[in-house]
């Protein structure tokens, strides 16, 4: 019995010596030549496990599809090595249905549902029963093409990203060698707005209609806009907010993951409650059931929290740019305009990256010209 080798060869660089072994009993020695050696120990390490394989006869069809396309065998000798079982290439609804599987027991029910659409919009286009190794770089570029009449290059990049996701399965499978929409760079997206916050009459306007507002936002769109205001808190955050997070006495609210919610980030944080703020969150604290607004379930659900906001931002003739979302930019966008440390903004925002909070830089209060600091 042979064991794979590397020998350093007179005239070829380095040599890798190796058997193959047949389900019929049969052997047949094999030599690859490589003139870089790191190539060469990189491929043994292939070699040495489609050898001891082939010797325990456990060779699996992936194994000989890989040693095919790298050229360790020939497609006579995979025939030999797989007589019985045809090499089998996963489709793109098959590479779908394992990827989604550990989607939704890593991510959170929002990110997944994310995932399912970005991947169906992938499969509606290249199909579901097409092979994973049809797909060329030509074809990743012919998509992103297409999808450019319809959605914005940044949209684009991420699902190509998703591609990739799906298609290194096949790649660790080693049903392909190289994946294409990994090959592609990316579009070059446009520049972030800076985020939209509310100005002092904007926010008295809108605080006004909410106020005379009963048909809208559960009848309290009043209380809830105040609570978005003044904690800056995520929408599902606010609708998941529970009583016993809430301490009006020490004037605190704990932001944390509970059995049925998770934060954003994954990370609990802890923000202040405004004097004005207690005295709006004390008759929901006196009545029944587990949440501050609602009972044993949150009050709305977040689709409808959010139109219910627009028609209050219409009723107030606001721009239709302002979206709930803005009310949490408001309250970063305040608290850095008041001087508040930007490291300590970041932690009351939840932002897992400074970058984020650093996108508010432009509203940090200056109280001279920055040139003045100049003395050459």
């Amino acid at each position: 019995m042979y064991m794979a080798r590397i020998y350093k060869h007179k005239t070829h660089g380095w040599q890798i010596h190796y058997t193959l072994y047949f389900p019929d009993g049969t052997e047949k020695k094999k030599y690859k030549y490589y003139h870089n050696k790191l190539k060469a120990q990189d491929l043994l390490q292939d070699i040495e496990k489609i050898e001891y394989r082939s010797l325990k006869n456990t060779l699996s069809n992936e194994d000989i599809m890989f040693a095919e396309r790298t050229s360790i065998i020939t497609k006579d000798e995979a025939n030999r090595l797989s007589p019985d079982r045809p090499i089998i290439v996963p489709t793109l609804g098959e590479l779908k249905d394992i990827f989604l599987v550990a989607s939704k027991l890593e991510n959170r029910p929002s990110t997944h549902a994310v995932n399912e659409i970005r991947i169906q919009h992938l499969l509606d286009y290249f199909g579901k029963d097409g092979k994973a190794d049809k797909i060329t770089t030509d074809d990743v570029n012919a998509y992103r093409l297409h999808r450019l009449k319809s959605v914005t290059k940044t949209t684009i990049n991420k699902e190509i990203i998703k591609l990739g996701q799906l298609l290194d399965i096949a790649v660790k499978d080693k049903a392909l060698l190289i994946n294409p929409a990994r090959q592609i760079k990316r579009y070059k997206e446009t520049k972030k707005r800076k985020p939209r916050s509310l100005s002092t009459d904007e926010i008295k306007a809108l605080l006004g209609t909410a106020a005379v507002e009963k048909n809208l936002m559960a009848g309290i769109a009043y209380s809830i806009i105040c609570t978005y205001l003044y904690t800056g808190m995520r929408r599902k955050e606010l609708l998941w907010l529970e009583k016993e997070d809430v301490d009006l006495e020490k004037r605190r609210i704990n932001i944390q993951a509970k059995l049925d919610f998770e934060t954003k980030t994954g990370q609990s944080r802890t923000v202040g409650i405004n004097p004005h703020l207690v005295r709006i969150l004390m008759p929901f604290m006196k009545t029944e059931g587990r949440f501050v607004f609602g009972n044993h379930e949150p009050i709305m659900t977040p689709n409808s929290l959010g139109r219910g906001f627009k028609k209050i931002v219409n009723n107030a003739e606001l721009p239709d740019t302002i979206s709930l979302h803005s009310l949490r930019h408001t309250y970063i966008t305040h608290l850095l305009e008041a001087g508040v440390n930007p490291r300590r903004v970041q932690e009351l925002a939840g932002h897992r990256d400074f970058s984020t909070t650093w996108e508010y830089s432009h509203v940090l209060p200056s109280n001279e010209t920055a040139e003045d600091r100049l003395n050459y």
